[in-house]
């Protein structure tokens, strides 16, 4: 479903969602997609390096949390007004 493709192109892109037990930093999946630091730095400048991926895996383990998938906002256009909705939340974590 598409809780999964998430979790698989999160992955792949080298930003793995925190504390998933596949896909994470310590799943199933290769770290970065499989690609090195060095290819991600030039196409993913934005992504977390492999040594914080692992602290805050581990910190998110030592809390007992499960896997931390939030979307602080979201946006679209309510199907029946057509009003632009903004919908904002802190995430539980």
């Amino acid at each position: 479903g598409r809780t999964y493709q998430l979790r698989v192109h999160c992955a792949a892109i080298g930003h793995p969602i925190i504390a998933d037990p596949a896909y994470g930093i310590w799943g199933e999946a290769s770290p970065n997609g499989g690609f090195p630091e060095s290819v991600l730095e030039e196409v993913a400048p934005s992504c977390a390096s492999l040594s914080l991926q692992k602290d805050i895996n581990e910190t998110v383990q030592k809390e007992g949390h499960t896997m931390c998938l939030h979307a602080r906002r979201l946006g679209f256009s309510h199907p029946i007004t057509g009003e632009e909705m903004d919908l904002e939340a802190e995430p539980p974590f």
